[in-house]
């Protein structure tokens, strides 16, 4: 068993983070991320601006941070799931596609150094199209508008997310036999667990109790409201690390 190399590591890194940048998959992840964030801000900010409108009616005046921040941060976070399955859908389905894992394992790499290349990939290439689309959040904050506090707690929770979602990504791309279904098949998993919270009132309480634990959507909520909860962060921290494992490329795996 090959021991773990940090250097190994991030030279595969590196190079699955340039393969994104000049594959057509790549480029329609940009154009599908940056348009979907850009419509949802603007959604946001219209939003506000009507929400504020009837507020100031009434002589009260509506804080941007419950608005535009919040929703707009949280609706970021779904454009993220709707993308990051295209960050990850070629990162090992090829190899897993007739059985070829072995192929994969007879280079210089140990299974962690593969598994953790591709995801720190992954998280890097989400991370700077989650940097760009918050440009416009940092513009209005820039303005006067927000507070830094809430976007930078927005941010982490962003980082988990990414963390979490990349690394389930490639959980499935190990085990599914082409990049379209590797795609798919995690888009199904991701978005079951960001709306099992939609589904809570309608279970029995034990079902319920379940649902609420394992949802996303909530857990992002909390930090695009500025709130820092451990048990939010240890809960994307422990969907990562299983990911990361079960994710592995082990030669037994066709």
């Amino acid at each position: 068993m090959r021991r773990f190399n940090l250097k190994r590591a991030s030279l595969l890194a590196g190079a699955e983070f340039r393969s994104f940048w000049t594959n057509p998959s790549g480029g329609l992840a940009i154009l599908v991320f940056l348009g979907l964030s850009g419509v949802l801000f603007y959604n946001a900010v219209a939003d506000h601006a009507a929400v504020s409108l009837g507020a100031l009616v009434k002589g009260r005046v509506l804080s941007a941070d419950l608005t535009i921040f919040s929703q707009g941060l949280t609706n970021l976070g779904l454009v993220i799931l709707l993308v990051s399955p295209l960050a990850t859908m070629r990162s090992m389905s090829y190899y897993a596609q007739g059985g070829h894992l072995d192929l994969l394992l007879a280079w210089p790499l140990s299974p962690w150094e593969l598994v953790i290349g591709h995801h720190v990939a992954a998280v890097l290439t989400l991370g700077l199209l989650t940097i760009l689309s918050l440009s416009p959040f940092i513009a209005i904050w820039i303005m006067g508008v927000g507070s830094l506090a809430v976007l930078g707690v927005s941010a982490l929770g962003l980082i988990l997310l990414i963390a979490a979602f990349s690394a389930l990504n490639l959980a499935i791309a190990a085990h599914t036999p082409s990049p379209l279904a590797a795609a798919l098949t995690s888009l199904g998993v991701l978005f079951l667990l960001w709306s099992l919270g939609w589904a809570a009132p309608y279970l029995p309480p034990w079902a319920a109790y379940l649902a609420q634990g394992l949802a996303i959507a909530p857990r992002l909520a909390h930090f695009a409201f500025g709130l820092v909860d451990l048990n939010d962060a240890l809960f994307f921290l422990a969907l990562t690390g299983v990911g990361l494992w079960i994710g592995r490329p082990l030669p037994h795996r066709r």
